[in-house]
This record gives C-alpha cells, structure tokens and sequence, in this order.
C-alpha cells in the first residue's frame, strides 16, 4: 500500500445485505429480522484534506458535514450491519496518519500490519457485513483508487 491518499471503498455486498440477511442458513427468521433492522447505510465523504472518510453513524456524518465541512459523495456504499450475526465478520476503520484520510478493511492482518507500521491508527469496527454470500461465495470488499476520486 503505497498510496493511502487515493484510498477509496466500494463494498461490494450486492442484495444480501440490500434485501436483509435473512438468507443465512443459520439465521432463525426471529434472529434475522434483528438483524436486518440493525442495518444501516455506509457513507462516504471526502476531507478538507481530500482523504475519504466512512462512518454508518448519522451522527457522525452530520458531524462531519456541519464541524469539519466535509462533503458527502455519490457513491453508492450499500449497508452493513450494527451488530455481529452468525455469518458476519467485522469491517475495521483506520486513520491515516499523514492527513485526513481513512481505510476500512475486514483483514484483521491488513490492520495489525498497518497499526504496526505506526501510519495509521485503528479506529474501531464500521459494521458487520456477510462473510460469504446466500450462494456460498466471498463477498469482496474493494478499495479503490483512481487519483483521489
């Protein structure tokens, strides 16, 4: 990772978060419900910095618009989930250091190695989002980058 200025994040989680979770095989109807009404939108905003920050907290969107003068992009993020569920795993949030600029990613290795390197700083989880789809395949996660934009 040479590059975190133009560091992007399109999660590529289709209609299984979309149209709920309630796919799982080990979800109860009972428990998958809980789940999809812990479901929130990711947003994506980019810095005075021109870094990109991703928060799926209406607060801390506002937050950052109103305090900081951040701006909301176009981008369509999709949803993950508040709250772990059977399936899920953890998307992390780092910030880099140099600027106003964040990463998500849901390597816990991808983290360790970056919090190590002393270049950015863990923030916490963003969301849960599926491991795998309702058909047995990853869901992809990608970052993104074509110059900053």
């Amino acid at each position: 990772m040479t590059r975190p200025v133009g560091l992007g994040l399109a999660v590529a989680l289709g209609a299984t978060l979309s149209f709920g979770i309630a796919t799982q095989a080990s979800a109860t109807t009972a428990s998958a419900q809980s789940v999809a009404e812990q479901r929130v939108k990711v947003y994506e905003l980019v810095t005075k910095d021109g870094g990109f920050f991703y928060t799926s907290n209406e607060a801390e969107k506002e937050s950052a618009i109103t305090k900081h003068g951040w701006s909301l992009t176009q981008t369509p993020m999709y949803y993950i989930s508040r709250a772990p569920f059977a399936g899920g795993k953890p998307l992390f949030r780092l910030r880099w250091e140099s600027k106003a600029s964040y990463l998500v990613t849901g390597s816990v290795a991808e983290r360790e190695s970056l919090v190590s390197s002393g270049k950015f700083r863990y923030e916490g989880i963003l969301g849960y989002a599926p491991a795998a789809a309702s058909s047995g395949e990853t869901v992809k996660i990608f970052r993104l980058s074509n110059n900053n934009k």
